[in-house]
């Protein structure tokens, strides 16, 4: 592995809450200056192995126990690496989930809520209706009650007019339903 795979490897997305780009993103950049920067040491220890190397056969153990420790260094700091990005990739589920389920409680409460404002509504509905029905009941009553009194009206006044044109008056007034004779 290479700075340069840890600096272009890419991660899915995820809808709410997923992993944040920008941390990924700053994460794997420092992990790529650190193994490039072992790797330059690497390079650096192994090219004075070499020197050393061709000036003393002693000192080949010594380098030797300097490569192994730089080797267990490199290893540690990768291990540490992994760690942390370990980390960082639980932390974004945790937030994902708990994300998901704030999401889905607010949902439950929403509809919840539209169930209650429907049931208001057709309340309303019914009582609107019912005052509708009240009304046009009381309109025809009033109809009927005016009709009653001109009827009324009108036979007192074929009694007391003389000359009889109480029922020329009458037809007047007819309602639609009376019949004219003519």
């Amino acid at each position: 592995m290479t700075p340069d795979d840890i600096r272009s490897q890419r991660f899915g997305a995820r809808l709410l809450r997923g992993l944040s780009p920008e941390e990924v993103s700053a994460f794997l950049e420092d992990v790529a200056d650190a193994y490039d920067d072992v790797q330059k040491t690497n390079a650096s220890l192994t090219a004075r192995v070499k020197v050393l190397e061709e000036k003393e056969t002693p000192a080949s153990s010594h380098i030797e126990v300097l490569r192994a420790v730089a080797l267990q260094e490199v290893e540690a700091l990768l291990h540490d690496a992994q760690a942390q990005a370990q980390a960082l990739i639980d932390g974004a589920k945790e937030r994902e989930a708990t994300a998901l389920r704030d999401a889905e409680a607010a949902k439950a409460q929403r509809l919840r809520e539209a169930e209650e404002l429907v049931a208001a509504a057709t309340e309303q509905e019914a009582a609107i209706r019912n005052e509708i029905d009240r009304l046009t009941q009381s309109h025809l009553q009033l109809v009927d009650d005016v009709r009653a009194t001109l009827d009324t009206y009108h036979q007192w006044l074929a009694t007391v007019d003389p000359r009889g044109r109480a029922w020329g008056r009458r037809e007047g007034f007819g309602t639609p339903n009376e019949v004219r004779v003519g």
